[in-house]
């Protein structure tokens, strides 16, 4: 598994990946219905993601796209010393390690910006497996959206914030 920065060039990889993990579960706030981007768009973002400073982060598996990372500078200037993030991964590729690794490569990236002194991210309450990594890698909970987001058969998921510091 090649875990490196994402390149212009893996948009429609990027795309091809986002319409699977979209598809494979209620880990994500994107229905997969929902999901329209097109590969214009895709490379306006990675280029806008470039330009900002951020960063993205891919995982391949042979020529295939099969996670993805990515962090979120804060805008404004009483939010320059945090970043927020989300991360991907293939159900076929969970439970091996991979979204440590990409979230070392992360942490390890803010630790060395000058500005970024908090890394922070929300999950879903249900989402057992990936609090497991979270908390395993340092970060703590620091709040609860109480329903949240409500699934299309009705049924709720609260969010949690966590955060970890760098610095």
């Amino acid at each position: 598994m090649n875990i490196r920065e994402a390149r212009i060039e893996d948009a429609e990889a990027l795309l091809i990946h986002a319409i699977k993990v979209y598809g494979e579960g209620r880990n994500l706030l994107t229905a997969p219905e929902e999901f329209n981007v097109t590969i214009e768009q895709e490379v306006q973002w990675l280029q806008d993601n470039e330009e900002k400073g951020h960063l993205t982060l891919v995982a391949e598996q042979g020529s295939n796209i099969v996670g993805m990372l990515n962090a979120t500078r804060g805008s404004r200037k009483r939010v320059k010393h945090i970043c927020m993030f989300g991360i991907s991964i293939q159900e076929k590729y969970c439970n091996n390690g991979l979204g440590s690794q990409m979230i070392n490569r992360l942490l390890e990236w803010a630790k060395a910006d000058e500005e970024i002194e908090k890394v922070c991210l929300e999950v879903f309450a249900h989402n057992d497996r990936a609090i497991h990594v979270y908390e395993k890698l340092g970060f703590k909970v620091e709040g609860r959206k109480e329903k949240h987001v409500k699934f299309e058969d009705g049924i709720y998921s609260d969010e949690l914030i966590m955060g970890l510091f760098v610095k």
